[in-house]
């Protein structure tokens, strides 16, 4: 007899995909790159919504997707400007964490944000992986 496992639910899972968006992107934050950061954590934040709507079985599509990458990457623009104005007043190397944990913060924030929206869509629903 085989033991049985408990049934995951799609929060959990994607609840557990956005931890890892939030540590890749304040890994992404930290690169010391010549251009801006804010294109490829908008890039980064726009995957993650698709994954969670993957996740919940009922797909984002293109132009949503657009949508939100150029709000993002507005809202990643003015993020980022604080972030470089508070590390400003921090010397040394803490302005890489300043950095890093806003953009860990924000990343979480949205990831829970659009998990509560599909959660209010479907409660509850469990998660069945893709075979």
């Amino acid at each position: 007899m085989q033991p049985r496992r408990m049934a995951i639910t799609c929060r959990q899972e994607a609840t557990r995909w956005v931890h890892r968006y939030a540590i890749g992107g304040a890994a992404f934050a930290t690169l010391p790159l010549p251009v801006s950061t804010t294109a490829g954590l908008a890039a980064l934040e726009v995957h993650m919504i698709n994954f969670i709507g993957n996740v919940y079985e009922e797909p984002v599509g293109n132009l949503k997707s657009l949508a939100a990458g150029g709000g993002l990457e507005v809202m990643g623009a003015g993020l980022k400007f604080v972030a470089t104005r508070a590390a400003s007043f921090v010397p040394g190397p803490a302005g890489i964490v300043i950095r890093a944990s806003i953009a860990a913060v924000v990343i979480e924030s949205l990831g829970r944000a659009i998990i509560g929206y599909f959660e209010r869509k479907h409660p509850n629903k469990v998660f069945s992986p893709a075979v």
